[in-house]
Order: C-alpha cells, then structure tokens, then sequence
C-alpha cells in the first residue's frame, strides 16, 4: 500500500502538468516558506528550522470550466505542509488545507467542502501580517476556527460597485442534535481604491449543541501611498464564561523592494481578572523577485498573571525572531 502511494506521489505532478496542457484552466500552484526562528517561551528559549512563519507552505491544484451563460465551475484542492520536515500540517487529511468545489454565475458563487471561514478571512484581510508567523494577531484574538468542514458558501458576485461578502453554514454532522458542532460565518465589506471596511461575524455549537462562542469583528485598512493603516477590534462571548475583547492597530510601510511592517495587539477578557495579553510586532521583507523574498518578524507576548496565550505557564512572556525565505509557484 505504501509503495502504491508513493508511486501515486511521483507520477501526481506529470498527471497535473499532462491535465494543464490539454485544459489551461487547471493550475499547479504551491508556497514553500522556511525560517530559522528563535524562540523564548516563559524563560526557556529554543534555536529551530520553522515552516510558515510568513505564509503557510502548500501544494494545491486548482482549476476552472466556463459551462457557458455566465456559468463556471471551479474547484481547490490544498495540502499545507510542514517544509522543515515534509510531513501534512494536517494528520490524516491529504488535503487538509482546502478542499471545494463551487459555481459561479452572475448571481454570485456556491461552493461546498473544506474552506476558510468568512471570519477568519477577515481578520486576514486586516492583519499586516496576513494572520500568520510571529507577528500574526490570531495568537492573541479569538479566531473562532480557521476553517469549516462540511461546509456551503455563498459569495456576492464582483461587480457591485466595491460590496461584497460572504455566508457560510457547516453542518455539525452529529447524529445527537441537528445543532451539535454547527457553525454560521459571514462577512460584508466595501472596497475602493484606497481603503476597505468589513464587518464579520462566526457563530460556534459545541458537541452538545450549545453556544461554543459567537465573535463579531468590524475591520478596515486605507492605502495612502507611503503608508498603509490597518485595523481590527472584535467582541467573543458565550452563555457561560468567554467574554474578550480584542483589539488590532497597525502599520505597513512600502519603499522599492522592501517593506516595513508592524502591529500592537491587545486582548481584554471582562470575565476573569489578569487574563488579557498584549502583542507588538515588527517585520521586514524584502523581495528578490515576484516570486521569491526574504524577511525577518520578530514579536513580543507578554500575558496578564492569570493567561498563558502562546505560552508553557500563565503570565509567561513569548518572544519570537524568525528569518526566513518564501518562495511563491
């Protein structure tokens, strides 16, 4: 069985260069991103080869049909992996990152499967830090889940004068309740040329059906040209005991081929006293061509005496300094 896999493995990118040439719409693409972190974690501090510390290394397939009228159908299928050892970022998912397939009309787009959740999108697209590495704000904020299985998605088709948005159901697939592990994630925002504002919201059942906890978040950023601001501030609560609110201020400073940036995160838990953390972040990136850059992200953790985000005990610190090289197909 393994054999077969592992010739299934090899002959995986012929099959996909053979497809590309006979229907140009299917596309091989990937990430590999590698860093060398150090990292200080409640007074211990570790040397390590790292994955991802700028974007999630990948392998994916994707690809689209035009069906005629205005209709297309389109389809990802992602793997994330860990590029400092070759194993799936996902144990038992062979495409864990992303798996979907959708259609689009003028009337906007369906998919159903494995995908980002609108919230979480959001919180990307209002991160200087894209939500990922040393300096990304998920570890302090509530991100209510990256992604939803199981899952339909309506967008808003392009073309309405800057608006857009999304909702998404995932079906809990329980056979106890019908909303036992259901999720509910949507987003609407407006987009010009030099600015975006969007407001999301996620609603998560634990396995018993009740309120795992409903975030909502309202985001922006403006480009002004030297300078781009970004901005984030969302509320987590729940019936019982989560109640936090999180805050996110930045800045991005482009200038030929590099790029500076930096961000200041704050959670505030109005529940438990001393539970709230704060984050400062600073990057540099430099690219080497349209596909290639290097960079260098260092943060700071520090949490209240009762909180261990990101770290081995409560009111521990984290510091994180990560150099690294993406590399973009």
């Amino acid at each position: 069985m393994r054999n077969r896999l592992a010739m299934l493995v090899c002959l995986f990118p012929a099959w996909v260069c053979a497809q590309q040439s006979v229907n140009q719409a299917v596309t091989l693409y990937g990430v590999m991103d590698l860093a060398i972190a150090s990292d200080s974690n409640s007074g211990k501090s570790s040397m390590r080869v790292d994955s991802g510390q700028q974007t999630a290394s990948r392998l994916g397939i994707r690809g689209q049909e035009d069906l005629g009228g205005g209709l297309s159908a389109s389809f990802v299928l992602e793997s994330q992996i860990e590029s400092d050892t070759g194993a799936p970022s996902f144990a038992g998912r062979v495409f864990g990152s992303q798996a979907w397939v959708g259609l689009s009309s003028p009337i906007g787009t369906v998919r159903a499967g494995r995908m980002f959740t609108p919230y979480f999108g959001a919180i990307a697209t209002n991160d200087p830090f894209d939500a990922k590495g040393p300096g990304e704000s998920t570890r302090v904020f509530y991100d209510s889940g990256v992604r939803m299985d199981n899952t339909v998605k309506y967008s808003l088709p392009s073309g309405l004068n800057g608006f857009y948005g999304d909702i998404a159901w995932a079906a809990g697939e329980s056979a106890a309740s019908s909303s036992a592990n259901r999720q509910v994630s949507m987003d609407v925002g407006y987009k010009t040329g030099i600015f975006n504002i969007q407001l999301a919201r996620h609603d998560a059942n634990d396995a018993a059906g009740a309120t795992l906890a409903r975030s909502t978040m309202i985001g922006g950023n403006v480009d002004l040209g030297p300078v781009r601001g970004w901005m984030a501030a969302a509320r987590s609560t729940n019936d019982t005991t989560l109640n936090t609110r999180d805050l996110l201020v930045g800045v991005s400073v482009p200038f030929g081929l590099n790029l500076l940036s930096a961000d200041y995160v704050r959670k505030t838990d109005r529940n438990n006293p001393n539970a709230g953390a704060k984050q400062i972040a600073a990057g540099y990136y430099h690219w080497l061509s349209k596909r290639t850059n290097l960079y260098l992200v260092s943060s700071r953790l520090r949490n209240g005496s009762a909180a261990n985000y990101q770290t081995t005990l409560p009111g521990g610190t984290r510091r994180v300094i990560a150099v690294g090289i993406r590399h973009q197909f």
